[in-house]
């Protein structure tokens, strides 16, 4: 679902909890007519109350806003906090299947013509204690955000697609011509779109692929994407975090590694807070920013959105951050790993038995 490419946008990238708190302010306060927003976790903490209180107001001064939560990424929303919103005119949907699968996306719109993705969610722990990757787009781009959240609107039981009021996405800066791809995931013939993506860009890399990825357990295919680049030439680098908030997933990341060494893949260990971007480089030209990650979920059960940018300007800047976070690394090396105790290899052993269904 929507991979297509537009060509009429504006990037920016946000790389840290303050900056994107205040351009999603900035944004939503200055809405005139509407308001959509799809988040896996939502809090109701301090940075969660500042966004609530900002889409109240708007919605009370005639702006048409809409919300989706994940009802397990949302569970500590009380009904207390939900009526908040809905009492101020917010129509408030709760994407609750009763399935494995997940709204793991985190999108708002603005007027059809300012929209965020990435990995931030909404809540202190995200914005201050983690690090993340987030894009603001303006433009064309903003239009596929709005139609993937008018589905995700639908099977969340809402009674209608939501109509936007859509503003001349072409009234971004004249400079603004970068192309952008919204691939979005979920179930039915969609459920593999940002994987087979990815695959794509790897397989056709010719000089660099910089992954950056805070859970690793993909599927063969995938593994064998990366490990051909290698064999191409490719520099194939992967950074992923010494631990997470998902232990299981974290022991499944670290089964990997030795694999990845012996391929030829170098592979960095994040050894501060934990890094949650989801961020791929290739070459000098495409660049990804999204939700989704390097795992079962991600790859076939949850419903997610990446944006692929094709700009040498976004890759320029994603190599930057990509460096200075390798500053903050240890690389792994096949002398440590055989060194590595008795029970570090058997939870690996159990992360990896059980990948297929993290």
């Amino acid at each position: 679902m929507q991979n297509k490419i537009t060509v009429h946008n504006k990037v920016r990238l946000l790389l840290n909890g303050r900056e994107t708190l205040s351009a999603m302010k900035d944004a939503l306060t200055h809405a005139k007519y509407c308001i959509n927003l799809e988040y896996f976790s939502f809090h109701n903490d301090e940075t969660g109350q500042t966004i609530a209180s900002i889409l109240s107001e708007r919605s009370m001064n005639g702006v048409k806003v809409r919300m989706i939560t994940d009802a397990a990424g949302s569970w500590r929303l009380s009904r207390k906090f939900i009526r908040t919103l809905t009492d101020s005119g917010i129509e408030f949907m709760r994407f609750n299947p009763l399935t494995f699968h997940r709204d793991h996306r985190k999108i708002i719109t603005v007027d059809g013509v300012t929209g965020f993705l990435g990995g931030f969610n909404i809540g202190d722990v995200y914005l201050r204690q983690w690090r993340d990757t987030h894009l603001m787009l303006q433009g064309e781009a903003v239009n596929e955000l709005d139609d993937i959240f008018a589905n995700m609107w639908t099977k969340s039981g809402g009674h209608c697609q939501p109509e936007t009021e859509i503003v001349n996405p072409k009234t971004a800066e004249s400079n603004s011509d970068v192309p952008v791809r919204i691939t979005a995931s979920g179930t039915g013939k969609d459920f593999r779109a940002i994987a087979d993506e990815y695959i794509r860009i790897i397989s056709s890399s010719a000089k660099r692929l910089w992954i950056t990825t805070p859970y690793f357990a993909p599927d063969r295919k995938f593994l064998d994407a990366l490990l051909s680049a290698v064999k191409r030439g490719v520099d194939v680098r992967i950074i992923i975090p010494s631990s997470s908030n998902h232990t299981l997933v974290s022991w499944a990341s670290q089964s990997y590694v030795d694999e990845l060494i012996a391929g030829g893949v170098r592979v960095f260990i994040y050894r501060e807070r934990l890094i949650h971007a989801k961020t791929l480089i290739a070459d000098s030209h495409v660049a990804s920013v999204g939700t989704a990650n390097l795992d079962a979920l991600s790859f076939g059960i949850n419903y997610e959105v990446q944006a692929f940018v094709y700009s040498t300007r976004l890759v320029k800047e994603l190599e930057n951050v990509f460096i200075e976070v390798l500053g903050k690394c240890t690389e792994e090396t096949e002398e440590a790993r055989k060194n590595r105790p008795f029970s570090s290899k058997l939870r690996e052993k159990i992360g990896r038995l059980l990948s297929p269904v993290l």
